[in-house]
């Protein structure tokens, strides 16, 4: 007989568990929709002074990290108080932990190394737009999608500033040796700086396929860590300075975000030459979408050449050799192959990612590939070929567990020598509103 937690969460199987957690499969009777719930726990081995603090702290903690809405970081859809701990409802994405994932396959190439440290990046870039840390940060808590998506999942028990206050007087430091900053363990003082390090350390990891410091024991790394700077990278190449950077001892000397980005962006692909293609003008834009959006390709309007980005959208030269036009204010976030950017409260989202291998017939791909999609309440609209090969158009309608009926539109294009897979989805009240918009984003990609 199946488990059913507060009336709605019918258990499927166990995913995981740790220290300080229990995670399992689950459906939701209510939302239809596959979620991750997890139990989480109090160390047994605290004080239960210690114990007390983190209980009283922790729902309300937890609370505080589902209000992040970015395609890097985990949904939690709710919250559910308990006296051993709460119960987090989460979004459910297939796939397996970056630890998993270099235990199956070994070192990474810097390359592939930076493009999870940038969304990693982003991810904690929302949190910190949040007011939050996750001071966690680690390989098994960084999730790799099977569809390429990066995730940052469970954040510490204590995220907000009063939080990390209440268990910094109780003398509570929790996290994995291997990956905690220094100043967390020596010195009780965790700052935004603080996740920085611990990045560090996961993406030193990932190149080097162990610990920036590996011993034998715990005792051992904390001396390792007190001692002076990590064992040098033998794996890493491009990614020394990155590495180097993010894991120094005092945090004052420590790159910070703008310039960590900066650096994983030159690593995560190589420079290529980039055309930047001339916009349409708003008009221009309006009577363009009967054929971009309804039908049809861009068929006798000038493109290929370089002209003033329109106003309200903002120039993105992507590193993987695409560019395109974003709409101001939508925050970016990467994942494998491609990169998402997210509107002001995340309502709407536009991806794009790469199609390495794409087949001779696009339609019949993608008719094969809407019978593996879970969106709840998914209704087609429709699929077909455009005028222009490789180009196709898969439209489609859904309802969002928290935003509510959704309406979506992937395009396939072609583009810096590729095909790539353009998708926007947006509140099924704004669609024509939004319509001009996703317009001038095709036009502009190339």
């Amino acid at each position: 007989m199946q488990a059913v937690i507060a009336g709605r969460y019918r258990v499927i199987r166990p995913l995981g568990s740790g220290g300080m957690s229990h995670v399992w499969l689950a459906h939701d009777d209510v939302r239809h929709i596959d979620v991750a719930i997890k139990q989480c726990t109090v160390p047994a081995g605290l004080h239960p002074d210690q114990q007390d603090v983190v209980r009283a702290w922790a729902a309300g903690e937890a609370r505080a990290v589902s209000r992040i809405r970015h395609p890097n970081v985990i949904r939690t859809l709710d919250v559910l108080p308990a006296p051993e701990g709460p119960w987090l409802i989460m979004e459910y994405v297939a796939g397996r932990s970056l630890q998993q994932v270099i235990q199956k396959e070994g070192p990474m190439p810097p390359a592939r190394v930076a493009r999870i440290g940038l969304a990693v990046l982003a991810g904690l870039n929302a949190a910190g737009r949040a007011g939050l840390l996750h001071l966690d940060v680690k390989p098994g808590n960084v999730l790799v999608g099977d569809d390429g998506r990066i995730v940052l999942i469970d954040f510490g028990p204590a995220v907000t500033a009063g939080g990390i206050a209440a268990l910094t007087a109780a003398r509570v430091v929790l996290g994995s040796p291997k990956y905690i900053a220094p100043e967390r363990l020596f010195g009780r003082s965790s700052t935004a700086r603080s996740d920085l390090w611990s990045l560090g350390a996961t993406l030193y990891h990932a190149v080097e396929g162990r610990p920036p410091y590996a011993r034998s024991s715990t005792a051992a790394t904390l001396r390792a860590l007190a001692s002076g700077p990590p064992d040098a990278p033998r794996r890493a190449g491009p990614l020394t300075p990155v590495l180097a950077g993010l894991l120094r001892s005092e945090p004052a000397r420590r790159i910070d975000h703008a310039r960590a980005a900066e650096l994983l962006h030159r690593i995560a692909e190589p420079p290529r030459s980039r055309v930047r293609r001339r916009v349409p003008a708003m008009a221009t834009a309006l009577t363009l979408i009967a054929t971009l959006v309804v039908g049809g390709g861009a068929q006798g309007v000038e493109r290929a050449r370089p002209g003033p980005t329109p106003a309200g959208f903002t120039w993105w030269p992507d590193p993987a050799g695409f560019a395109l036009a974003v709409p101001s204010g939508w925050t970016p976030g990467r994942t494998f192959g491609g990169v998402t950017f997210s509107s002001p409260g995340d309502r709407a989202t536009l991806r794009i990612s790469r199609w390495p291998h794409p087949p001779g017939d696009v339609v019949a791909a993608l008719l094969a590939e809407e019978r593996s999609i879970r969106l709840p309440d998914y209704r087609r609209v429709r699929i077909e070929a455009l005028p222009e090969p490789p180009d196709a158009v898969w439209e489609y309608t859904f309802t969002d567990p928290e935003t509510g009926p959704m309406r979506g539109v992937r395009r396939v294009a072609g583009a810096a020598g590729g095909t790539y897979l353009v998708e926007w989805r947006t509140p099924r009240s704004e669609w024509m509103a939004d319509l001009p918009k996703l317009t001038i984003v095709l036009d502009s990609f190339g």
